[in-house]
């Protein structure tokens, strides 16, 4: 999510951001309508340039790369979850991408202290990764009917109606998180005086912030009726606002991460919001975070061998 509430370059960068957000949500939303399979080529492939991006910034502080173990244990991470339908697998796959393989791999190279720092980003990357977007898998396999029967209706024509509250559970958090960005960014664009956080990200306004949460509150509320979630307009509301929090929390940990490899954006794969990792930066909290409201609302618990 890059720069919410932030201020514009001029009328070329909105333009160029708008253009290309609209693209980024057409190519999302189609998979995310055809089914599980479809959602996860789309999830593999943002995997894959996500980490090849967050690899070449970590090359920037240590000697050798570390792309291509980062980017197999973030795949492997996927595909592991690809075949656990349960979503308390989400805190078990995070272990595993956690585990002492990167570091005892990089262990090879006599100089021991930077052979431990590339083990460490290896181990990081397929984490910050690899965890979030099989929480994005795990939540659109989520079984069961959608209380909104235009998108029932649209799941059944495409012959994915027994997921069909997995899509709506996604399309409600996808909604929220873009749209929070969109008017955090505008509302700072025009309104924004007061700097949220100059040293992470000088862009960035207390005005554009609170406009996120409000937006984040009220699509939280309309969205909730619209996909048909499980949610009461209150509660949509309350979780919506919750999320417009973590959103921006997200876009400013990236912030954090970039400052200190010395980057400005990850990438330029999209013109007018960087890279990859740029563009998902929100999600990658504001997705785990919605598999688990649901996890808890279906009557699940989130917690391994509970």
């Amino acid at each position: 999510m890059a720069q919410s509430g932030s201020i514009p370059r001029g009328f070329g960068t909105v333009r160029q951001r708008t253009l290309s957000a609209t693209l980024v949500v057409v190519v999302t939303l189609v998979p995310l309508v055809l089914g599980t399979w479809a959602w996860f080529v789309l999830i593999l492939a943002v995997l894959m340039q996500g980490a090849r991006e967050l690899a070449r910034g970590f090359s920037r502080v240590t000697r050798e790369p570390i792309q291509p173990l980062s980017i197999v244990l973030a795949a492997s991470i996927l595909l592991i979850t690809v075949q656990i339908t349960d979503s308390r697998a989400v805190i078990l796959v995070a272990a595993i991408s956690t585990s002492l393989l990167p570091i005892a791999w990089h262990a090879r190279t006599a100089d021991h202290r930077d052979g431990l720092q590339r083990g460490v980003f290896a181990s990081f990357g397929a984490f910050y990764l690899g965890a979030p977007l099989s929480a994005a898998i795990l939540l659109r396999s989520i079984e069961g009917i959608g209380h909104a029967a235009w998108l029932q209706r649209l799941a059944a024509l495409l012959g994915t109606e027994r997921t069909a509250l997995g899509l709506a559970w996604l399309a409600w958090a996808l909604s929220v998180t873009w749209l929070t960005d969109t008017f955090a960014y505008l509302a700072g664009s025009r309104y924004g005086h007061r700097k949220l956080a100059p040293r992470l990200s000088p862009g960035k306004t207390w005005e554009g912030a609170v406009a996120g949460f409000l937006t984040g509150l009220l699509v939280g509320m309309l969205g909730a009726w619209l996909f048909g979630v499980p949610l009461s307009p209150a509660a949509g509301g309350a979780a919506g606002a919750a999320i417009a929090v973590l959103a921006e929390l997200g876009d400013l940990a990236e912030s954090f991460l970039k400052r200190g490899l010395g980057l400005k954006d990850f990438g330029r794969s999209i013109p007018g919001h960087g890279g990859v990792l740029d563009r998902i930066d929100a999600l990658l909290v504001t997705v785990p975070a919605t598999l688990l409201l649901a996890t808890l609302l279906s009557g699940g618990t989130p917690w391994p061998f509970a």
